[in-house]
């Protein structure tokens, strides 16, 4: 779709998002914490709730055991998953609309993926433009970033009201 951006797999198992256990949440993250940061959707750490805890990794120990383990408030580290909401931006950032939030999508190969109708914002034509992506860390920051800089919330330019993404 539009605003949805297609990141590859191994990029999504490495950019992680803090998400507090809650009673709603706790089976689905007791699945990534099963997965590891090896399969995804996996986890690659938990914060357990508390001032004086560790953080633990998920690439050794007993996964399985740290899982039955989990509780409301701790945070695990899961990977990047669909629906989640990131920022993507062509570099250089030279106007607003070079840096929009996106929908992920997660998909095979190595290559960033995004609807051409994109493109005028951008300014991409695909002859090695440099894409970054960012993925914000609270909720606040997600809906800020889809609200502001939504590709739904700007399809035209600020600087006349034509039509940009069409």
């Amino acid at each position: 779709r539009v605003d949805q951006v297609g990141v590859p797999v191994h990029v999504a198992k490495i950019m992680t998002y803090p998400e507090t256990v809650s009673r709603y949440n706790i089976d689905k993250l007791r699945a990534r914490v099963l997965n590891g940061p090896d399969i995804h959707p996996g986890a690659n750490l938990i914060r357990p709730a508390g001032e004086n805890s560790f953080v633990k990794s998920l690439a050794f120990g007993d996964r399985e055991r740290t899982a039955k383990s989990l509780r409301v408030g701790d945070i695990v580290e899961r990977h990047m998953e669909d629906g989640d909401i990131v920022l993507f931006n062509r570099q250089p950032s030279l106007h607003k609309l070079s840096i929009m939030s996106h929908q992920v999508k997660v998909l095979q190969w190595r290559t960033f993926r995004f609807n051409i109708c994109v493109c005028a914002p951008y300014n991409a034509d695909f002859d090695g433009d440099e894409m970054n992506m960012h993925l914000p860390q609270t909720e606040e920051a997600r809906s800020e970033a889809k609200m502001l800089m939504g590709v739904h919330h700007n399809l035209a330019t600020p600087w006349n009201g034509e039509p940009l993404v069409a």
